[in-house]
């Protein structure tokens, strides 16, 4: 690894620590009790309907967020994840109403197609060696930061802020790693030839039983995780 490229990768693994934050927020009982008084709903239960519309912007950008890396370069599509992920996190903080919280939260959804679709050739380009290890540390950033949200709350609770100052926090923080991933240099991209999109990829796909199984087991996990994370 080219050690100039070490403190991108810091960029870009932090953003996946603020991303922990991020995708994490709305399922905490305290910061939906206070969303749900901001935005006059009496069912605290509501709130996760705003959380759902992430993965609703995450099912809208897919198609495109890939080949829009590939084409325009890891930095761009950084930079649009980091930009779009700062709407979200203040945009939730301050929004009147479910409907701009909506918006919002399509929003953080786009930024984690942008940022996964850019950060994770990135990092395998720049720790070429250990692309394995690589891709791990976007998961152990994002374990990291969830390990430590029950902390956060306590910062906050231990002050006169209100919880929805977390959000906040966090989203100038990413707005600032959005800065920096501006001038930190990026390898050139792997890719050549004529990027697909996923639909076409999809098409020409050739699904073995052991790759729908691998499917069908990310799928229903990731769902029983974010349903148990946000209803239970």
């Amino acid at each position: 690894m080219d050690k100039k490229y070490i403190p991108s990768a810091l960029v870009l693994y932090l953003n996946y620590f603020i991303h922990g934050i991020g995708c994490s927020i709305l399922s905490q009982q305290v910061v939906k009790e206070m969303l749900a008084s901001q935005w006059g709903l009496k069912d605290v239960m509501a709130v996760t309907s705003i959380a759902a519309a992430l993965g609703l912007g995450r099912l809208i950008s897919l198609p495109f967020a890939g080949p829009l890396s590939d084409k325009l370069g890891r930095r761009a599509s950084v930079i649009i994840g980091c930009a779009s992920y700062v709407i979200f996190l203040v945009g939730i903080a301050f929004s009147p109403n479910t409907t701009i919280a909506y918006v919002a939260a399509i929003l953080g959804g786009i930024a984690n197609s942008f940022l996964d679709t850019a950060t994770y050739p990135a990092v395998a380009e720049i720790i070429n060696k250990y692309t394995g290890i690589a891709t791990m540390g976007i998961k152990l950033f994002i374990s990291v930061a969830q390990l430590l949200m029950p902390f956060f709350l306590g910062v906050v609770a231990g002050t006169s802020l209100s919880y929805l100052m977390l959000p906040v926090v966090a989203g100038v923080c990413i707005g600032i790693l959005g800065i920096l991933a501006i001038f930190a240099p990026f390898p050139a991209s792997s890719e050549s030839g004529k990027s697909e999109s996923l639909i076409s990829n999809i098409k020409n796909a050739h699904f073995s039983i052991e790759s729908v199984a691998l499917i069908l087991i990310g799928f229903t996990s990731t769902a029983t995780f974010q349903l148990w994370l946000n209803c239970a």
